[in-house]
């Protein structure tokens, strides 16, 4: 992958009224990564991909994509910026191809063939030519996608990109944001669905109450460390919330019943649990190291405390 940086956000911070919804957030996205953007519902992702495109204007802090700073050099920095924020905004009374003719009329680095080509890209040639009002929620989503799409953009920001989409159309969109990826787009995905994440990205941002948690390669994820999740057996019903609860561990707990123990932990804190375990007569009979989930490391990094 080529290391150079396309996005610079730098100290970025939004405040309404006396209430921070953005905490001093910094990251880089490299030419050609596709990272996700995950966190708890209201923990700010949208906020953050308005104010990378100048929907919302920072309180402090800076953004800069390939190398020109938003703020100051806002047309150069938007002129390669693609993007679906919230629901694409489209005209309901026009078709589906219409609009993206109105679309390719405001871009001047777009031709008309292209308007063919994104068409065919997204296969949307059985519906192109009907009103968009008579479009299902997934066709919606593809013919915005087609729209951001249209002037070969640099860096593409999407919004929940799977939403009323099929098991087929996720499939499909996952495979054409790999194959930009490889042509040198960056992509920043937000979205719930964490399986689809893992499966798409090369890094992963988790946020929580607008803080940045954690910024990592997914591989790094799911490596050994701090990203482990350990399986403890036991032999018969025991009270471990009680004898947890004072434990410095008790906040790495992912799941806990009366004959299991699901938790994040590196090697030395196995055994450490494990020697304090037995040493409250706890008949332990088993761990396991299970390979970490985009999921377990979500709610291992944003929970303090076990479901």
């Amino acid at each position: 992958m080529n290391q150079e940086v396309l996005l610079e956000v730098t100290n970025l911070s939004k405040k309404i009224g006396n209430t921070t919804i953005i905490h001093d957030l910094s990251f880089q996205l490299k030419k050609g990564e596709i990272k996700g953007l995950l966190g708890p519902n209201g923990s700010g992702k949208t906020t953050i991909l308005k104010m990378i495109v100048g929907l919302l204007k920072p309180t402090s802090g800076s953004v800069k994509i390939n190398q020109f700073d938003l703020h100051n050099n806002f047309s150069k920095a938007i002129a390669n910026v693609g993007a679906i924020i919230e629901n694409p905004e489209l005209y309901e009374y026009l078709s589906g191809y219409d609009n993206l003719l109105q679309f390719y009329r405001l871009s001047p680095y777009c031709s008309k063939n292209r308007v063919e080509e994104v068409i065919q890209l997204l296969e949307m040639e059985d519906y192109i030519d009907d009103k968009v009002r008579t479009y299902s929620l997934g066709m919606l989503q593809r013919l915005g996608l087609a729209q951001a799409l249209l002037h070969h953009p640099s860096l593409l920001l999407l919004d929940e990109p799977t939403n009323g989409l099929d098991p087929s159309g996720i499939q499909d969109l996952r495979k054409y944001l790999k194959k930009l990826a490889k042509e040198g787009v960056s992509v920043i995905i937000s979205s719930h669905l964490l399986a689809e994440i893992e499966m798409i990205c090369d890094s992963v941002i988790i946020l929580n109450d607008g803080q940045l948690i954690s910024d990592e390669k997914l591989e790094d994820i799911q490596s050994s460390g701090e990203g482990s999740i350990y399986l403890f057996h036991f032999l018969k019903n025991a009270d471990l919330q009680s004898l947890l609860s004072g434990h410095p561990l008790s906040n790495r707990v992912i799941s806990l019943s009366t004959k299991s123990l699901s938790i994040n932990l590196t090697e030395i804190e196995v055994a450490e649990l494990n020697h304090f375990l037995i040493s409250n007569q706890v008949k332990v009979v088993g761990i396991e190291k299970e390979r970490t989930s985009l999921e377990d490391a979500f709610l291992a990094k944003v929970k303090g405390e076990w479901q």
